[in-house]
């Protein structure tokens, strides 16, 4: 499933989904209690989301807060991932994702279940964007 087709799937149904780069590389695996609201706010990527701390500097990611969107939060501070996006901003962000990744999605019974399954996954380390947020400099 592309990030243009979220919107088609069930509303208030919780899951578990992974973003991929169009060549399959993981970057992240999330969960929402309703999956496609989760999605279309990763997709949006408001602005107002990131927001600088008082008396932070915008350069250190734990002085930017994000409360819509922590893959967004990823996605601005990593440099090496899409040279030619601008992904400190949000139509840069958002252009990237539609263009260059592609989502699983499962549905699932609840949240928990989704918990779990995302666990499981992160656990593997196989995803590029777990845990807090890191600087990733441009080679």
């Amino acid at each position: 499933m592309r990030f243009s087709e979220v919107d088609t799937l069930p509303q208030g149904q919780p899951g578990l989904y992974e973003v991929l780069l169009l060549d399959g590389t993981p970057l992240k695996v999330g969960i929402g209690k309703n999956l496609r609201k989760r999605l279309m706010n990763h997709r949006r990527f408001p602005d107002s989301g990131l927001r600088l701390k008082q008396g932070g500097d915008r350069l250190n990611p734990d002085d930017v807060v994000c409360k819509c969107s922590i893959l967004g939060k990823h996605l601005y501070y990593d440099r090496e991932i899409a040279p030619g996006y601008d992904l400190e901003t949000q139509a840069g962000r958002r252009q990237f994702l539609l263009e260059q990744c592609e989502l699983r999605v499962r549905l699932t019974t609840s949240k928990g279940e989704a918990r779990e399954l995302e666990r499981a996954l992160e656990a593997t380390g196989a995803y590029r964007y777990v845990g807090r947020v890191v600087v990733r400099p441009a080679p």
